[in-house]
């Protein structure tokens, strides 16, 4: 009988969801500066609005990776989707700068499971040797997500006459109707789904690992091993790093380009989407080339070398902005923001190209405990991510100058560098399940 290709339509709809949760996310970075003018916020200020999502996000990614392997994938994602979907709406409601701290707070603490619970997800429905591949899919819509925001935002923003608001609101409402498409099609495993044969549901129990056995043994989740492994803690400050250096393309690259170049806003979006449209190119480099590096170079180094090399790239392309940075601006202003957005598409290339050897990694020594260990590292990741938007701010003032942010970007290149040394701890081939 041949196989079903049901894991395919799970890796569609997780696709689908990561693409979702990159768009609500980043949707205020386009439309920031319309609401810090609407809602008479500093520059300070904005840059909480910014972190306050990344510090709840990290905070609750260990309880939100927890539940989701306690009750299982199906149940806690829908939960997910429509606690972050109905948060964002708010922000869309409110016009007291406290409340709107607060709503972001809670989205960001609402998408803490997301990832977790997908590259859970991967593992239970994909062979090893295809988790790569899936999880760079997966990923990839997330940078979609990422790349649609600012576009879409900004044209919605012109449609609905220069406001912000109802856009945030429509936004939740497209949540709302994905939470019920996916628990509608998905199972949490290839067992519990009916549209799943028994060839494709045998195809991918003939691919677990010794190690995952192993681990599928035991059921008390091993705190000690967590916590003293030399390889998920290099996991985690490779991710802390990481973050640290890339979340400015996302995040502060619309004010840039305001601020220092004056780029309209319908062509800041436009500018602001290249680096990730990048980065979507390099997340499906990264997963094809993960998955031939293990073949080639062994389960460690075949996740170790991705990331290390990746991170090295990525400082090198803010280097790169710092370079055309110093060319007088009188002598060509226009193509000058160019350059740099090229740049920093090259950084966000290599960025994402490392990002499938990390989710595989995760799978690779997790076993049972996937969601629980990708929380772990997300959490660290993410404690980076929220401490960046105050440093950028520490960095630049409220008022700034082209040699600030010249200092920014060295000091996103100095975080990348340190994140590729990390990543050398990285060990695929011990499992968080055996004795260390």
């Amino acid at each position: 009988m041949p196989q079903t290709r049901v894991r395919y339509l799970t890796a569609g709809l997780l696709t689908i969801i990561a693409c979702l949760l990159y768009l609500d996310r980043y949707a205020v970075g386009i439309a920031s500066e319309r609401m810090r003018d609407d809602l008479h916020m500093t520059q300070t200020e904005m840059s909480w609005f910014l972190s306050a999502f990344f510090w709840s996000y990290a905070l609750t990614q260990l309880p939100a990776g927890w539940l989701s392997d306690r009750y299982g994938p199906r149940v806690m994602l829908t939960i997910y989707i429509l606690g972050w979907s109905l948060f964002t709406a708010l922000l869309g409601t409110t016009t007291i700068v406290r409340l709107i701290l607060f709503w972001r707070f809670l989205c960001g603490a609402t998408q803490a499971g997301a990832y977790p619970v997908a590259s859970g997800m991967i593992r239970s429905w994909f062979p090893i040797r295809q988790r790569g591949t899936a999880s760079s899919i997966v990923a990839m819509g997330g940078r979609a997500g990422a790349v649609i925001a600012p576009l879409l935002t900004a044209e919605l923003i012109g449609i609905f006459r220069d406001r912000w608001q109802p856009v945030l609101i429509l936004y939740g409402l497209l949540g709302i109707a994905t939470a019920a498409l996916f628990i509608g099609l998905c199972r949490n495993s290839p067992q519990a789904h009916p549209f799943c044969n028994d060839a494709e549901r045998q195809f991918i129990a003939s691919h677990v690992t010794s190690l995952e056995e192993t681990g599928n043994r035991r059921s008390a989740f091993p705190w000690r091993m967590l916590l003293s492994s030399l390889s998920l803690w290099g996991n985690s400050l490779t991710q802390f790093l990481t973050n640290i250096g890339w979340l400015f393309v996302v995040t502060w690259l619309p004010r840039y380009l305001e601020t220092v170049h004056q780029i309209p806003l319908k062509e800041q979006a436009v500018m602001t989407a290249i680096p990730t449209a990048a980065g979507i190119v390099g997340m499906f480099c990264g997963g094809w080339g993960t998955d031939i590096a293990v073949r080639r170079l062994g389960l460690k180094w075949g996740r170790r070398v991705p990331v290390l090399v990746t991170r090295f790239l990525a400082a090198a392309g803010y280097g790169m902005c710092i370079v055309v940075a110093q060319w007088p601006t009188g002598d060509s202003p226009a193509w000058i923001p160019w350059a740099i957005v090229g740049c920093l598409a090259f950084a966000t290339f290599a960025c994402d190209w490392g990002v499938p050897a990390i989710w595989a990694y995760a799978q690779d020594v997790g076993g049972p405990f996937t969601a629980s260990i990708m929380a772990w590292a997300n959490m660290w990741g993410n404690l980076g991510a929220a401490i960046a938007p105050p440093l950028y701010n520490k960095v630049l003032g409220e008022t700034q100058s082209p040699t600030e942010w010249n200092h920014l970007f060295a000091l996103c290149a100095g975080a990348l560098i340190l994140s590729g040394l990390t990543a050398l701890a990285l060990d695929s081939t011990r499992s968080i399940s055996e004795s260390q």
